[in-house]
């Protein structure tokens, strides 16, 4: 999998996202970011790369890519 693909993965998980996306995007600046997206980002992520971020991961990154090379590690 690549960044790109990554990317889509994470947008799939907002049910209405209207920021551009890129691998240095500050993911909790979003104006739409909340401790519930960060739920649905967690089960998306599992469901579709069976891979589960922990609460952990998500509060020790600040980019997408933080959480792609999480992913990808």
């Amino acid at each position: 999998m690549d960044i790109g693909e990554f990317i889509e993965i994470f947008r799939s998980s907002f049910d209405e996202l209207e920021e551009e996306l890129s691998p240095s995007t500050k993911f909790k600046e979003l104006s739409s970011w909340t401790s519930m997206q960060a739920l649905l980002l967690i089960a998306e992520i599992d469901d579709e790369l069976n891979f589960v971020l922990s609460a952990d991961d998500i509060k020790n990154s600040q980019t997408i890519e933080d959480l792609f090379l999480i992913v990808n590690s």
